[in-house]
């Protein structure tokens, strides 16, 4: 699964450039830019800072690839073959996780005080969105028979039905606080606060270049993918409900899922960066409290079974 997440994942970033262009009304790049993005970085020179720490700087970015990739991969494998294994949605979480905080450490390292300041962004607007989108990756487990199996979660949609099709208020309220979560872990405008181009020039990625900038965006890439087709996947498994009228073998399930998580791209990732200014730090936490008051409600109604 390996090229079709790294294909899928920039194809992904191209068509988010185009609709966030149309909609400004702009023509906007060719959807395959973001593959001569790639190309492009990889052949220029490698420069490490003298004021960094070397191994950390260069690493960090190898890393952060390594595990948004190995995140997604495990996502598609589960849905493609079935392979999976008890915990494995929390393993997922965890390796998008980390490869945020990769970034945020490879940046620092490099001495930058822009990259600094990004790394204190980043690590606080962390606290806001990670336990809510917890929370609601919890409460769909609840819902699923208490397992933490990603397959298993996925396999009972496909023969109950989609969570968000049964009418459960807890399940649409969680599903609202999973997509709200998405800009800023995928970190977007309005909460691009740790990169903030106009106010500390891309924070942590300020002193990165050629090979290692590449793998950094292509580790946001992928991560906005991976996010996009987890809130498909865990609230509306669409070959759920396709299946009910047309079989599907596993690659026309994974065109569908891409495909629907494209919708969902869209309205997490590319409508809230076209509509909306860069929120303040304060802003963003005291949104996301909120987001923590709407996951506790969340709990509440599915401890009353609803």
């Amino acid at each position: 699964m390996f090229p079709v997440v790294v294909v899928v994942s920039l194809l992904f970033s191209g068509v988010d450039r185009k609709l966030h262009a149309r909609m400004q009304q702009r023509v906007g790049p060719p959807l395959i830019q973001p593959f001569y993005d790639m190309v492009k970085l990889i052949h220029k020179e490698r420069i490490v800072p003298l004021t960094s720490s070397p191994s950390i700087f260069v690493s960090a970015t190898v890393m952060a690839a390594a595990m948004a990739l190995l995140g997604a991969s495990i996502a598609l494998t589960n849905v493609f073959t079935g392979t999976s294994f008890m915990g494995d949605i929390i393993l997922i979480l965890y390796l998008l996780v980390i490869t945020s905080i990769l970034m945020m450490i490879g940046g620092s390292s490099s001495g930058n005080p822009f990259a600094a300041v990004g790394f204190s962004r980043k690590m606080t607007l962390l606290i806001g969105y990670e336990v809510p989108l917890l929370i609601s990756v919890i409460l769909v487990s609840a819902k699923t028979g208490f397992s933490l199996s990603y397959h298993a979660i996925i396999s009972q949609q496909a023969q109950m039905g989609a969570l968000l099709a049964a009418s459960s208020p807890s399940m649409a309220i969680s599903a609202l606080v999973f997509m709200l979560c998405i800009p800023a872990s995928v970190g977007v405008v309005p909460f691009d606060l740790s990169e903030a181009k106009t106010e500390i020039a891309h924070g942590s990625f300020i002193e990165y270049g050629g090979l290692y900038l590449a793998l950094l965006k292509l580790a946001k890439d992928i991560t906005g993918f991976t996010m996009s087709f987890l809130g498909l996947t865990l609230f509306f498994y669409l070959p759920a409900v396709i299946q009910k009228h047309v079989a599907l073998n596993p690659w026309s399930t994974i065109g569908v899922c891409i495909a629907g998580s494209m919708i969902v791209a869209f309205l997490t990732i590319t409508l809230p960066r076209t509509v909306s200014a860069r929120a303040k730090l304060g802003h963003a936490l005291k949104f996301y409290m909120a987001i923590w008051a709407l996951s506790l409600v969340a709990v509440a109604l599915t401890l009353v079974g609803l």
